[in-house]
């Protein structure tokens, strides 16, 4: 008889679920993550906070109505304040506060990205994720997608070395090194990749990530001076369906542009070439929205370290089993 195979839905880690732009002060957000609603906010001094969706007091969902006063959060319904910590510290009737607290949840703002932590547990934070882009570059394009796929998949991606010539076109693609350092991999890659009209050039790339929800790419074209930076970010919003969002961004480094063109360079290489780019990660979303999980995969030569990256992802997920049908038909797998 088949059995069926599912990958866990709900890895632990950090989640990007705003671009911080979105995120203004005074503004208030309502976000899905995990199958759970998350309230953003950021205060009138510039500090983002994020909180569990339901007021104490009589359960109005904060992410309909509320507002931002000062530093506090306020409920739209009885006009409950909140402070930033969480602790209630005024009513809309002058009534004595009761002792009430919102539930908080870890938040941090990294690069353009607001990120939430989320653990089946309930834990704090277990790692940090580090800035990601460098200064020098100009400002990123940003892309954001909804999809019907799993993290775990997309952090795959950039260790399964087989896909870059088969579905991308790459003309070559190894891993030069490969390093696992508890919550953090990384992968310095080499591959040959057309630019047209130059044709085949030398393309070499180190790929990181944090956790499953974070992972970046930072690479150079040698014969160019061409230098790429990009965050990815995918966040389970619910079973089977995921965001993702992406900053890129490209520049020439070096002396090989006069100073007053190099900011002009670099801001026709983001947005005319950076397009380019992103067309090959596009490329992978029919993969990603329709793959489903081998427990054991027959590998061949060339597909890259897919095992010891599996063995490594799997420290983000908690030892209970998944909630029934929650795991998504795009992650099924009937194996013989």
């Amino acid at each position: 008889m088949p059995v069926s195979r599912v990958l866990p839905p709900r890895p632990d880690g950090w989640y990007g679920v705003a671009f911080a732009g979105e995120l203004r002060p005074g503004a208030v957000l309502r976000r899905r993550l995990m199958g759970d609603d998350v309230v953003l906010y950021r205060t009138r001094r510039g500090t983002p906070r994020a909180v569990r969706p339901y007021c104490p007091h009589l359960g109005a969902h904060l992410g309909y109505g509320s507002t931002v006063e000062g530093e506090n959060l306020v409920c739209p319904f009885h006009r409950f304040a909140f402070a930033p910590d969480g602790t209630c510290v005024s009513t809309g009737t002058g009534a004595r506060p009761p002792k009430a607290r919102l539930s908080r949840l870890e938040v941090r703002e990294i690069d353009g990205i607001v990120l939430v932590w989320w653990d089946a547990s309930g834990g704090p934070p277990r790692w940090e994720v580090p800035p990601v882009l460098r200064d020098g570059f100009p400002a990123p394009i940003k892309r954001f997608h909804r999809l019907t796929a799993h993290p775990q998949d997309i952090v795959e991606n950039t260790i399964d070395m087989g896909h870059f010539t088969a579905l991308h076109g790459y003309r070559s693609a190894r891993i030069a090194n490969l390093e696992f350092d508890g919550p953090s991999m990384r992968a310095d890659v080499t591959t040959r990749r057309g630019f047209p009209p130059l044709g085949d050039l030398e393309f070499r790339f180190t790929a990181r990530a944090h956790g499953l929800g974070v992972n970046s790419a930072r690479g150079v074209v040698p014969s160019l001076g061409l230098e790429v930076q990009a965050f990815f970010l995918q966040t389970p919003t619910d079973p089977g369906a995921l965001e993702f969002r992406a900053l890129l961004a490209l520049r020439f480094a070096g002396p090989r542009r006069p100073a007053p063109l190099a900011r002009p360079a670099a801001w026709l290489a983001t947005h005319v070439i950076g397009p380019t780019l992103w067309a090959d990660v596009r490329q992978d979303f029919p993969i990603w929205n329709n793959r489903g999980h081998l427990d054991r995969p027959r590998l061949a030569g060339g597909d890259g370290p897919i095992a010891p990256f599996r063995r490594w992802a799997a420290q983000f997920y908690a030892q209970e089993p998944a909630r029934p049908g929650e795991a998504g038909c795009a992650h099924e797998l009937l194996m013989n």
